[in-house]
């Protein structure tokens, strides 16, 4: 450090030898692994493409990046009216992936009803890989479940998923497979489920008969993003410096409702303890912390954090975790609420981790990312969204941290955070701290 005594860098050299703490013992991720969705083209051709009832497959790598998809993540959507007295059965396959689920939806995009993977009985004869300690290679891992045009009940009945909204006729279903296992196709090597719907009179039909009994779409679900005018009003906001409305240093919000965190973010009132329902169509096994933030204050933003213990999936392992603090972990830089775009995510096996599980991660332009910004010398990279909030500030950008399933031994995690304002208090180093910098000034730390 003492080539830069007499450089003007030393300062931000100094605030981010810090932020990062001890500069040694760093170990590359355990997989090192590549987004899963960057697949070869024999795997991306076994796909299965869109059929009558299911529209996909849909992630940031494809045609549709909206609504904040996760570049790890890949979905499906379905949109359909259920004739009244009858069922839906999805019949599949558990996939070879870190997760999958279904979720319902209102108009909103804001979430009804959910069944993750744990939650799905398996067939008979057959293993649900997702249990704690089971097999995740078995064979035999089929399962039958239903979606019902009804409100979700008190008490709930077996493998049903409950797709009624109340002044609402049309049903929207997204499935989810996230991290599929390497060598698997997008939907973790399983297929997509075959569906079929069961008539008030117990006739069962499938296939173009079926879809067209149940209105299917082929659209995929509107986009929820802001009216251009809607998200400029707060954003433009008089005797707000450029930056507006990032914050020095970032400060991350648990994303209750949108309500809730545009006041948050836009006008410093988040009002008191607000209603779980994030929109967007987000996932209920997720919660969600978004902090804005802005070149303005320096070219490079570091990132440092504790990673919660997750289960490695990506490599095929044989026995599924059952010591873990959340099922999933990743961090992403996006746009803005006016065009809901991802530019790139990081999951947990992407990200190198000290012994004692702290990471350091850089966002930048790609021109800006320091040259020591690599897995070889324990630092992870997302790229700064190169269109900055999408519509003309460019160095703006949209952090999303994602906790899934957390334990309910694990109680750092975003799901535990109940009011805004007190994510830092109970997340601790859970939730990453930012520090801005140079590129020339992080690349004179060498490899951490």
């Amino acid at each position: 450090m003492a080539r830069w005594a007499k450089s003007s860098a030393l300062v931000a050299v100094t605030a981010v030898a810090a932020l990062v703490g001890t500069v040694a013992g760093l170990r590359p991720a355990e997989a090192s692994a590549p987004s899963p969705l960057v697949q070869s083209s024999n795997q991306a051709s076994s796909v299965p493409p869109s059929n009558c009832f299911w529209r996909g497959p849909a992630h940031s790598q494809g045609k549709y990046n909206a609504a904040f998809p996760d570049t790890a993540a890949v979905y499906w959507t379905a949109m359909f009216s259920l004739p009244a007295g009858s069922r839906l059965t999805l019949a599949g396959s558990y996939p070879h992936a870190r997760y999958t689920s279904f979720n319902t939806y209102d108009a909103s995009g804001v979430a009804s009803d959910s069944i993750n993977d744990v939650g799905i009985t398996p067939a008979a004869g057959s293993t649900n890989p997702f249990q704690p300690g089971a097999s995740r290679t078995d064979p035999q891992r089929s399962y039958s479940m239903s979606v019902l045009d009804q409100s979700p009940p008190v008490t709930r009945a077996a493998n049903t998923l409950y797709a009624g909204i109340s002044g609402q006729t049309t049903e929207v279903l997204i499935y989810r497979v996230y991290v599929p296992d390497q060598g698997s196709d997008l939907t973790g090597g399983v297929g997509l489920p075959q569906v079929s719907v069961t008539s008030a009179d117990n006739s069962v039909l499938a296939g173009g008969k079926m879809c067209t009994a149940i209105s299917a779409s082929k659209s995929l679900p509107p986009s929820q993003s802001f009216p251009l005018s809607v998200y400029q009003a707060p954003r433009k906001q008089p005797g707000q410096p450029p930056t507006f409305p990032a914050q020095n240093p970032p400060t991350f919000w648990r994303s209750f409702n949108l309500g809730a965190l545009v006041g948050c973010i836009y006008h410093a009132s988040c009002g008191g303890a607000p209603a779980l329902a994030p929109g967007q169509y987000s996932n209920l096994g997720n919660a969600y912390a978004v902090a804005m933030v802005n070149r303005g204050f320096g070219s490079v933003l570091v990132l440092h954090g504790k990673m919660p213990v997750t289960p490695p999936t990506y490599l095929q392992n044989q026995v599924a975790a059952s010591r873990t603090q959340v099922r999933y972990w990743s961090l992403c830089q996006n746009e803005s609420l006016a065009t809901t775009k991802v530019s790139g995510c990081l999951y947990d096996e992407q990200v190198p981790a000290d012994a004692n599980g702290y990471y350091t991660i850089v966002t930048s332009f790609s021109k800006d990312r320091p040259s020591n910004a690599t897995a070889a010398c324990g630092v992870s990279w997302i790229p700064w969204p190169k269109k900055g909030d999408g519509t003309g500030h460019l160095d703006d950008g949209m952090l999303i941290l994602r906790n899934m399933l957390s334990s309910p031994n694990f109680t750092s995690a975003i799901h535990d955070v109940t009011h805004p304002g007190t994510e830092s208090a109970v997340m601790g180093d859970y939730l990453p701290t930012g520090q801005y910098t140079t590129k020339a000034a992080f690349q004179g730390l060498g490899c951490l």
